[in-house]
């Protein structure tokens, strides 16, 4: 939303929703649903944000398996294979391998 909202003061307007990728799904529940749930009582304070952004009609959220989440990849130390995996799902190949990508 930083970088949506910096774009448009550079006169570059984003006409789609920004897709915010998601491994809980109870949290997709609840933010479609705002009615009071038991699950929202430790709920944490980025997720009611994330959850007045879609009513808003700002952001949309998509559900992502834990294991196909590319962000991990930037903010988790990973073994050398879930590392490999998610660099190729985003088409970053090994230097020793470029003949496979």
């Amino acid at each position: 939303l930083w970088l949506k909202k910096i774009l448009c003061d550079l006169h570059i307007q984003q006409k789609n929703k920004t897709e915010v990728y998601i491994d809980n799904q109870a949290a997709i529940a609840i933010a479609n649903n705002p009615v009071c749930h038991g699950k929202t009582k430790h709920f944490n304070i980025k997720l009611y944000f994330l959850r007045e952004m879609q009513q808003n009609g700002e952001v949309n959220l998509v559900y992502c398996k834990s294991e196909d989440q590319l962000a991990d990849m930037f903010t988790k130390p990973l073994p050398i294979n879930k590392f490999e995996f998610l660099r190729e799902k985003i088409g970053i190949c090994s230097s020793k391998n470029k003949e496979e990508c």
